[in-house]
């Protein structure tokens, strides 16, 4: 799932009022059982005691994107992911671009194993946090990654939110 959130602002280049949509976060749905909490996806050798203020575990890119994929069939996936994208080979079995309004999504399925790779874009190069969602039981439910800022909101003169700004 890909969330995404729509803004007004005033366009100065074009002196007008315009409107976008962008992503924020993709979601990997694991259970339909809501999270009951949400905690920091950590590595092997992350340590939230030695972090420094605002830091955020995560993963790096420098290629401005992330992926979803199932580790035991990293290879297969990988390759048919590089042959799709980067390739550009026509009528690929097994994969395919997502064209649902989102930025950038592709899913690879590699037959053979089963496993299946849901690529999104990220915003740009750095390192985006990533979220595990747990139920009352413990168990994941989901994986969230922001892939983007949320626009502040700004405050009415009342003191209540309104539009976000950029």
């Amino acid at each position: 799932d890909e969330a995404r959130v729509r803004f007004s602002y005033h366009c100065e280049w074009r002196e007008t009022e315009v409107t976008t949509t962008q992503p924020t976060a993709v979601r990997l749905l694991i259970s339909g059982t809501p999270a009951a909490t949400w905690e920091m996806a950590l590595g092997p050798d992350d340590d939230p005691r030695l972090f420094i203020e605002q830091q955020i575990a995560g993963f790096d890119t420098d290629g401005a994107t992330g992926c979803f994929a199932d580790a035991g069939a990293w290879d297969p996936l990988i390759a048919l992911f590089e042959r799709g994208l980067i390739q550009n080979e026509p009528d690929l079995n097994g994969y395919e671009d997502i064209n649902d309004g989102s930025l950038f999504i592709q899913r690879t399925m590699d037959e053979a194993s089963g496993g299946e790779l849901m690529s999104f874009a990220t915003t740009g190069d750095g390192t985006y946090p990533v979220w595990v969602g747990r139920s009352a039981a413990g168990e994941v439910t989901g994986v969230v990654v922001l892939v983007a800022g949320i626009p502040e909101l700004l405050p009415e003169q009342d003191g209540s939110p309104t539009d976000a700004a950029v």
